[in-house]
């Protein structure tokens, strides 16, 4: 039976954490809210040592871009999709995308993430003609347009 966070401390917590033992979503958010944020930043660095004990840790910013909430799909377990015809739909203009990749590209982004709801008008040309409006004018990384 696991023990809860106000009768583990802290230190047993993260030490729990930086040796790889699971953490109950409680005791996760115990931790969140309790824990002093160089002391968590530790344990985190002590779990990614054990696990690649390399000394270059690297990293890249990115950006998700919902490019419609439009989807005939139904899927359960959304909660972003909007059916087509409602009122709060949208689909994203080429500008609007231009703008949303300019800020990543400023911030020193390098890879776009797309994903957007299965959108019943849209068929495969405006997909193709998208990721080459993109690749044409900006040097972006897509990651784009994952499996349901």
């Amino acid at each position: 039976m696991a023990v809860g966070p106000a009768q583990e401390s802290l230190a047993a917590l993260l030490a729990r954490a930086a040796a790889g033992g699971r953490l109950s979503p409680a005791e996760g958010l115990h931790l969140f809210e309790a824990a002093d944020l160089l002391a968590l930043g530790e344990a985190a660095d002590r779990r990614r040592a054990a696990l690649h004990p390399e000394r270059r840790v690297s990293f890249i910013l990115d950006r998700n871009i919902n490019y419609t909430n439009v989807c005939n799909v139904y899927c359960k377990f959304c909660a972003f999709y909007r059916a087509p015809g409602k009122r709060d739909t949208y689909l994203l203009t080429r500008e609007e995308l231009a703008e949303k990749i300019e800020e990543t590209l400023a911030v020193g982004g390098t890879q776009i993430l797309m994903q957007g709801g299965v959108h019943p008008d849209l068929k495969i040309d405006w997909y193709e003609e998208l990721l080459a409006w993109i690749k044409a004018r900006y040097a972006i990384h897509l990651h784009a347009f994952s499996p349901i």
